[in-house]
């Protein structure tokens, strides 16, 4: 009978150093594969029936074994190691080439199984791991701190004992190569583990997790691959673990990341891939109008990060382009831009917006970028022409209503009128600004200025991009 302490001893001595362990992706692989995963109502074991030892009663669980604590460390150590891209590469074609002494009994069992399709895939087709590769063993060992985190939030584990233990060492290093790892193999077994994370550890690994410039990229890039991988004729079946499931996971991993909702901050996360974002939760929309399970909390706040992102980029109300339950979220979070912001604060960056922005006709039928009119009442805006302000003046956004309170936020606050070429307006704080404003308006006449103007596109995507961004201002 094979001495369990003996093997789990071999390796964890063999990844004593996690940049160079001593054995191949095969043999690791193949030792994992026995681990059993006791309470596994919370995820499948991914025991092998036919692995070379199961028939000698070795059983490594995360439950009781103290070795399996203690490879447990190794392997977190190993996947949590910081190395660069090349470093990533190296280690890959060193492990997937198997050099290891087959002269050792323990080894040699090792490399005597082969690797079926079947035996550790639980993942829809699609996104299943190449066999024998580093892949595949980032994968489990992925699961095993998946699992081992499930087990510990339920008191059923003693691993970790400490964080520390857990992320082997620094968090943000921890957290990063997490996103690294993502990027370098987008698998699903590294969403559940940086959920998992997200979820146990909290604000501790969030902030690297939001700084990660690899993870929003590969969040988007899964979601697209699990919407493209739905049949075209699926009828939406009760189907939370076959196809759709990838969708699931990346709003699962979604919603782990997504404590910092005033209506715009969510979609800074994604900033440079909101519009392929968008056109892939349009799909998702769709998808969910079919399904039996369309009540789905999940999926209903992706398509609500849908709507998120849509309000952030100011982007038409158009049903021809975007799904009405997206336009729907859309509308409502337009109003919360207001609410994060005091009726003052709101009036000092709409204002500098005014005074910043490119000549252009303030009549929004128009948008003239030649106008050189300016309004006599304001002194802050332009007009090609006075055809151009008549309509602006009892347009759809009445410039009559504004007018007196430009004219008096911009003389309290010292902003100039406006000129060419251009003046630059004070950089007041905005405790500065209250104080000049407050004097000038009332804060009855300023929350009407801020709901008028901001309905205004040109003025709500400049406020939105640069002054309503409260995750910009969490991770500073």
């Amino acid at each position: 009978m094979t001495s369990t302490t003996a093997l789990l001893a071999q390796a964890i001595q063999s990844l004593a150093d996690p940049n160079n362990p001593t054995f191949c992706c095969r043999y690791y692989i193949c030792l994992l594969s026995h681990i059993e995963i006791e309470h596994a109502h919370i995820w499948e074991n991914p025991i092998i029936r036919d692995a070379p030892y199961a028939s000698d009663n070795l059983r490594l669980t995360l439950m009781s074994l103290a070795e399996s604590m203690s490879l447990l460390d190794v392997l977190s150590a190993f996947i949590t190691t910081n190395r660069s891209r090349e470093d990533m590469a190296a280690l890959a074609h060193r492990m997937e080439h198997c050099e290891c002494d087959r002269t050792d009994r323990l080894v040699d069992g090792m490399h005597a199984w082969q690797w079926n399709v079947t035996a550790y895939c639980r993942d829809p087709s699609g996104f299943v791991c190449r066999t024998d590769t580093l892949e595949a063993l980032i994968a489990i060992m992925a699961d095993l701190f998946y699992n081992a985190l499930q087990l510990h939030d339920h008191q059923q584990t003693r691993w970790p004992q400490t964080r520390r233990k857990c992320l082997a060492g620094n968090d943000e290093t921890a957290a990063t190569m997490l996103c690294r790892w993502l990027d370098f193999y987008p698998i699903l077994p590294l969403l559940r583990a940086i959920s998992a994370a997200a979820s146990s550890f909290g604000r501790l690994v969030l902030v690297p997790f939001l700084h990660s410039a690899h993870l929003p990229k590969n969040l988007v890039a899964i979601l697209k691959r699990g919407v493209d991988s739905v049949p075209a004729d699926f009828a939406g079946g009760f189907d939370p673990f076959g196809v759709v499931y990838p969708i699931t996971i990346v709003f699962i991993t979604m919603n782990e990341l997504s404590n910092i909702d005033d209506g715009v901050s969510e979609a800074y996360f994604y900033r440079e891939y909101c519009p392929l974002l968008l056109a892939t939760l349009n799909r998702v929309a769709d998808i969910d109008g079919k399904m039996v399970w369309s009540s789905n909390a999940l999926w209903e706040a992706g398509i609500r990060l849908g709507g998120i992102v849509h309000a952030k980029l100011v982007l038409p109300f158009d049903e021809t382009q975007y799904h009405k339950r997206i336009l729907a979220y859309s509308k409502e979070r337009r109003t919360m831009i207001l609410q994060v912001q005091t009726p003052y604060q709101l009036a000092r960056n709409i204002m500098l917006t005014l005074a910043e922005l490119p000549p252009q006709c303030m009549n929004i039928r128009c948008a003239d970028p030649t106008a050189e009119s300016m309004c006599s009442g304001c002194k802050r805006v332009v007009y090609c022409d006075a055809q151009c302000q008549s309509q602006d003046w009892n347009g759809p956004l009445p410039h009559k209503k504004v007018c007196k309170a430009i004219r008096a936020l911009g003389d309290a606050a010292g902003f100039p009128v406006y000129g060419n070429p251009r003046l630059v307006p004070p950089q007041l704080d905005v405790d500065e600004f209250c104080r000049r404003a407050k004097g000038a308006v009332s804060e009855s006449a300023v929350n009407a200025f801020n709901k008028n103007i901001i309905e205004d596109d040109r003025i709500r995507r400049v406020v939105n991009d640069r002054y309503s961004a409260r995750y910009q201002r969490l991770l500073d």
